[in-house]
């Protein structure tokens, strides 16, 4: 089964509530108002870096990280899907042999860099994994750059973290990632998808009471 670095952090924070909406969908997320807040904002941003357009009204507190990505030098990717192989070559992000897929919301490609930007919308909580993931990804696209700077931007709190990743560090990141898969895919085909109950089970899970002694909801 595919995975992207959101499924993998869903099963990780329960393999329950991962079973139920996910892979048999039994169960469906709830959009909240944050959530379609982040997809609008999304939105927003990609057309006016792709297009050159000015943003709505509503957004203009994020034009000036706008105008710093239109004035970067390099090749402007946005919302780009990508698919990789098991054996770490790229593929459609639908191909039949597709292993692992995601979508960097913007991607500067340069002679021998990559940046890799994720637009984020909540409060600062930074995920070095998730700039891992891209990194590695960036340099199996691009298999001539030697280095990959990846990079939250914090739109609500003016603020930008980044990381910078070498060549050499590709090996590294594939090694951390693979061990956690593969008990992941082990999980799925054992049809073994134990709860992992958390402060946020009662107030903020989907899945009833009645498929997890833990769930808060009737």
């Amino acid at each position: 089964m595919p995975w992207s670095y959101s499924s993998l952090q869903s099963w990780e924070t329960c393999p329950r509530r991962h079973h139920l909406t996910k892979i048999a969908k039994v169960i469906k997320e709830p959009q909240t108002e944050a959530t379609m807040h982040g997809n609008e904002v999304h939105k927003a941003l990609e057309v006016s870096v792709r297009d050159a357009t000015p943003l709505p009204e509503k957004y203009k507190q994020y034009i000036p990280i706008v105008e710093v990505v239109r004035k970067s030098p390099g090749v402007k990717h946005t919302e780009s899907k990508f698919g990789l192989t098991r054996n770490f070559t790229p593929t459609d992000f639908w191909a039949k042999d597709v292993w692992c897929r995601g979508v960097l919301d913007l991607r500067i490609v340069g002679v021998d860099s990559v940046t890799v930007l994720d637009w984020k919308t909540g409060r600062p909580k930074p995920d070095a994994d998730q700039l891992k993931l891209f990194a590695a990804a960036a340099f199996v696209l691009h298999p001539r750059v030697s280095t990959v700077k990846t990079g939250y931007a914090w739109l609500a709190y003016n603020k930008l973290d980044t990381e910078t990743f070498h060549r050499g560090d590709e090996v590294g990141i594939w090694q951390e990632f693979l061990p956690r898969i593969q008990k992941m895919d082990e999980s799925i085909l054992r049809n073994d998808h134990p709860p992992k109950p958390s402060g946020l089970c009662r107030s903020w899970c989907p899945v009833p009471k009645r498929m997890c002694e833990f769930s808060g909801k009737e």
